[in-house]
């Protein structure tokens, strides 16, 4: 009869009987056979297939990650466009009032040489001496706003931190104008809090706090931290907002001096 079958249907049935025989082998041979070492030829088989299933998911994971990063540049450089916008505004704008600008003084690298203080350091010691530091000059770190130098010597100065309690830092916080002082506190618990912010300001987690100018101590715009919580204080008249410091004051090795820019009555 398979004489009369079309070509198509005699290969189909002789695959049927092919799978059947083989069904019937494995069913009566299928404990002898070890599986381990059919194991072993199902991996040497299917590899070639995972390898390319493997290529396949990577050439779509860089894919996206290319997107993502083109995507990231490309905010970037608008933002970048949208601030040199705004430095050139700005400068004209502060050449318009006569108000003194801000070009960013040169970093003067130094060496933490020694902390001092009990809970946290209130202090520093660092490698720059009179020659490279005077007194009023702003200590930084790459991450924000440490302190000032209050004693130059020969080849070392001394630096106040934010976390001294007679320390106090004119704030804003960003993009709000919310005003405030930074102090330093050591009850209930060691913390560093902006003080002076009324009721009606609103101010969320997570906001950065900048040096305002509004001191003569600090120029404006020195990173400080975030706020971490906030709160009233003890009279309830005013808010107490805990500020997280950006600078990690008890891992300090390095640090940069900078000289704020002069006041208008000390230009010529």
């Amino acid at each position: 009869m398979g004489g009369f079958l079309p070509p198509a249907e005699r290969r189909g049935s002789a695959l049927v009987g092919l799978y059947a025989a083989l069904s019937l082998l494995l069913l009566l041979m299928g404990d002898r056979i070890p599986a381990a070492t059919l194991r072993g030829i199902g991996a040497w088989m299917f590899a070639p297939f995972d390898r390319a299933v493997l290529t396949v998911d990577r050439l779509a994971a860089a894919w996206r990650e290319n997107l993502l990063l083109h995507e990231k540049i490309s905010r970037l450089e608008i933002e970048n466009q949208r601030l040199r916008v705004a430095g050139v505004e700005n400068d004209r704008l502060r050449r318009m009032l006569e108000l003194p600008r801000w070009r960013g003084q040169p970093l003067r690298p130094a060496e933490v040489l020694a902390l001092g203080g009990e809970s946290l350091p209130s202090s520093a010691t660092i490698s720059t001496g009179r020659q490279q530091a005077r007194v009023g000059d702003v200590v930084v770190t790459e991450d924000g706003l440490l302190g000032r130098v209050t004693e130059a010597y020969g080849s070392m100065a001394r630096v106040v931190l934010l976390t001294d309690p007679n320390s106090a830092v004119a704030a804003e916080v960003e993009s709000t104008a919310v005003l405030g002082v930074l102090r330093f506190m050591n009850l209930p618990h060691p913390r560093l809090v902006l003080t002076g912010v009324p009721l009606s300001d609103t101010l969320k987690i997570g906001q950065r706090v900048l040096t305002s100018g509004m001191s003569h101590r600090f120029p404006r715009g020195l990173p400080i931290g975030t706020v971490a919580r906030v709160g009233r204080d003890a009279g309830g008249l005013t808010q107490e907002i805990e500020i997280k410091p950006a600078a990690r004051l008890s891992r300090l090795r390095h640090a940069f001096v900078l000289t704020p820019p002069p006041l208008p009555e000390d230009r010529p």
